[in-house]
């Protein structure tokens, strides 16, 4: 079902409360939010290698940052945990760790290759071998239930751990994620493929982040900064078979298969919400283009993707009881 504009409470979660201490999730040098990072309470660990090469997904542990919830007001429910969009890091879910609900556990992962995670052997990079990180994470944490959010590419790999982990995922929400399943969407991901196989791909790449970030957003000139300085860093052989993964995907399957309760929240893409609900009636969507000209709404509106966030980790619970 839809989950209408009028919904949204009068909150505290709006982009002002976040002006004075935007905090760091990264801790390396490339951040530049790492100002206010030890007043947060966030736990920041780095991934290991336990060999002398990149690692296997069976053995690779992820670099991250976890916020316990706070000991006098914990919170029943499962952990939430955050998946970064391609060429990106952890950090830029800054604002969900610092406003969400403090009795709630959270964490937010660097992917494989990305931010302070090492790298892959093999397979090459795919939404299948991300997704099989996460997963072997999350249990090497003793996680037993988690809400998935996921951004654009982060939001295909929730899905696919929902699907492929059913007793482990019990809820996914699903940011502003490329989402071809009408034709037009599949010819415009097509030709952004062929992009991708070119020695000019950077230059494609780049573009089409910057045309997405949009205009009119709260996020500062800093967090794009932080963003796109990371856009910038993240490795070819990384970046490049992942996205041209991307954008040959065919998530129709995979969101008919989801069986867990899904919020897909649109900020800058025109993904046909009616389309998308028919595949499975467990699917939740809402329109975010009203407060939000960008894909990054969990920095460019945080207190409406927080609001959202609240209410649907609050239906869980209700569906639970």
């Amino acid at each position: 079902m839809s989950m209408p504009a009028a919904s949204l409470p009068k909150t505290s979660y709006g982009p002002s409360d976040f002006a004075v201490s935007v905090v760091s999730c990264p801790t390396d040098e490339h951040s530049p939010l790492s100002s206010a990072a030890e007043q947060t309470g966030l736990v920041h660990t780095k991934g290991k290698s336990m060999t002398s090469c990149p690692m296997t997904t069976a053995s690779l542990r992820l670099a991250a940052t976890e916020r316990a919830p706070e000991a006098a007001m914990p919170r029943a429910g499962p952990a939430v945990v955050f998946l970064h969009g391609l060429g990106c890091e952890r950090g830029q879910f800054v604002r969900q760790l610092e406003g969400l609900d403090p009795g709630l556990q959270l964490l937010s992962l660097d992917l494989p290759g990305h931010g302070e995670s090492p790298e892959l052997c093999a397979p090459r990079y795919t939404i299948a071998s991300m997704t099989r990180a996460v997963g072997s994470e999350l249990r090497a944490r003793g996680y037993r239930s988690v809400v998935l959010v996921g951004h654009s590419a982060g939001g295909l790999i929730a899905l696919q751990t929902a699907v492929d982990l059913p007793a482990l995922v019990h809820g996914v929400v699903v940011l502003d994620t490329n989402i071809a399943i009408g034709e037009a969407d599949r010819q415009a991901n097509r030709i952004r493929a062929r992009e991708s196989e070119t020695n000019d791909w950077r230059s494609y790449f780049m573009a089409s982040m910057a045309s997405a970030w949009g205009e009119g957003t709260a996020a500062t000139a800093q967090e794009r900064a932080f963003v796109f300085d990371a856009l910038e860093r993240a490795p070819e052989h990384v970046v490049r078979p992942l996205w041209h993964d991307i954008l040959m995907f065919k998530p129709e399957l995979l969101w008919r298969r989801c069986r867990v309760p899904s919020l897909y929240l649109r900020s800058k893409r025109d993904t046909n919400l009616t389309l998308l609900q028919s595949l499975n009636p467990l699917i939740s969507t809402a329109d975010l283009r009203p407060y939000c000209d960008g894909h990054w709404p969990h920095l460019q509106c945080p207190g409406v993707v927080n609001t959202f966030l609240h209410n649907f980790l609050a239906q869980l619970t209700v569906d639970n009881c």
